[in-house]
C-alpha cells in the first residue's frame, strides 16, 4: 500500500523492460557475489584458527603438565608472612653485624694510627739504642 501511493501507480499495472531487468539480474549477482565473498573470508578465519588448534590427546597432556607444575609450586610455596619474617631476620642480623664490626674506611683508619704509633715506639728504642751505645763508647775508651 504505502509503495503503490508512493509511485503513485498500482504494482500490477508495471512492466519492467529488459535493462530494469538487465539492472536487476546485475544487482543480484553483485549482491550473491558479496555474500560468497564473507562466507569465505569467514571460512578463512575459522580455518586458520583451527591450524593452530591442538588434538584432545595433546591438550589433556598439557593440562595434566600444568597441573602437576601448579601441584609443585603449592608444595614448595611459602607465605608472604615466612618472607617478612625471614627478611626481618635478616635485617637484624645486618644491623649487629653493623653494630660488632669495623667498616672499610675505620679499619684503614685505625691502621693507621696504629702505624704512628709503632713508628712513634720505633723512634723512642731507637734513641734508647743509641744512647746504650754511647754509653758503651765511653766505657771501652
Amino acid at each position: 500500500m504505502i509503495l503503490t501511493s508512493f509511485l503513485g501507480e498500482s504494482m500490477e499495472g508495471m512492466q519492467f523492460d529488459a535493462g530494469t531487468w538487465w539492472l536487476v539480474a546485475l544487482l543480484l549477482s553483485g549482491v550473491t557475489a558479496l555474500l560468497f565473498w564473507l562466507l569465505k573470508r569467514s571460512y578463512d578465519r575459522v580455518e586458520r584458527k583451527a591450524d593452530g588448534a591442538v588434538s584432545k590427546v595433546e591438550f589433556d597432556k598439557q593440562l595434566d603438565s600444568c597441573k602437576e607444575q601448579i601441584r609443585a609450586i603449592q608444595e614448595t610455596y611459602t607465605t608472604r608472612a615466612t618472607h617478612d619474617k625471614d627478611i626481618e631476620e635478616c635485617r637484624r642480623k645486618i644491623n649487629k653485624i653493623s653494630e660488632g664490626y669495623l667498616t672499610k674506611e675505620d679499619f684503614y683508619r685505625e691502621q693507621a694510627k696504629t702505624e704512628r704509633r709503632l713508628e712513634l715506639q720505633n723512634e723512642k728504642l731507637d734513641r734508647v739504642l743509641e744512647i746504650l751505645m754511647q754509653m758503651q763508647r765511653k766505657e771501652n775508651a
